[in-house]
């Protein structure tokens, strides 16, 4: 057992004990549909933060060195895009990675590197741009925070479905992808 090379709480670095606290006091207060149903959710979130916040679907925006996701906070509302041509689940993880963001209070410095994204968000006056968070790694903190995040908020939807269809409901998936009729 001592190979393993585990930390425990007391020997984690001072910043990530931080991040995991702010984490355990943020999670239980993030207001989850049930049914899940994500733009109840964002709508939950807009009411929360006070402002609109919008989900744009894109074509294009994704590959090797392009971005998974993009944040763009106005003046007046919050945008999430979000690849168009991508599965529903990847889709929602982009939407929960951008929305952790917002709640972890991350932001960017607007400068001439998000000038490049008004071709792709033409809709959105670049003058009122306040804040622009991207991802194309998780190299930093705040990316790995928000990934975090996004992480335990789908838990937290898995669970609270598992909760509703019971602990039978699986298994009756199961029986009924394979089953011939």
């Amino acid at each position: 057992m001592s190979q393993l090379n585990l930390r425990n709480r007391r020997d984690r670095p001072r910043g990530e004990q931080r991040v995991r606290d702010s984490f355990e006091r943020l999670l239980p207060s993030i207001d989850i549909p049930e049914p899940f149903d994500m733009q109840v959710f964002c709508d939950r979130i807009a009411a929360r933060r006070g402002r609109p916040l919008h989900l744009h679907s894109v074509p294009g925006i994704t590959g090797a060195d392009a971005l998974c996701g993009v944040w763009i906070a106005t003046e007046t509302s919050d945008h999430v895009f979000h690849e168009a041509a991508t599965s529903p689940l990847h889709r929602d993880h982009i939407v929960l990675h951008e929305i952790s963001h917002m709640l972890l209070g991350h932001s960017s410095i607007i400068d001439g590197a998000g000038a490049g994204n008004a071709q792709l968000f033409p809709d959105i006056d670049p003058a009122t741009v306040t804040s622009l968070l991207n991802r194309v790694s998780y190299t930093n903190s705040d990316e790995q925070a928000a990934e975090r995040l996004a992480g335990l908020i789908a838990a937290k939807i898995e669970n609270a479905a598992a909760k509703k269809d019971g602990p039978g409901r699986d298994l009756q998936r199961i029986d009924d992808a394979l089953s011939d009729s």
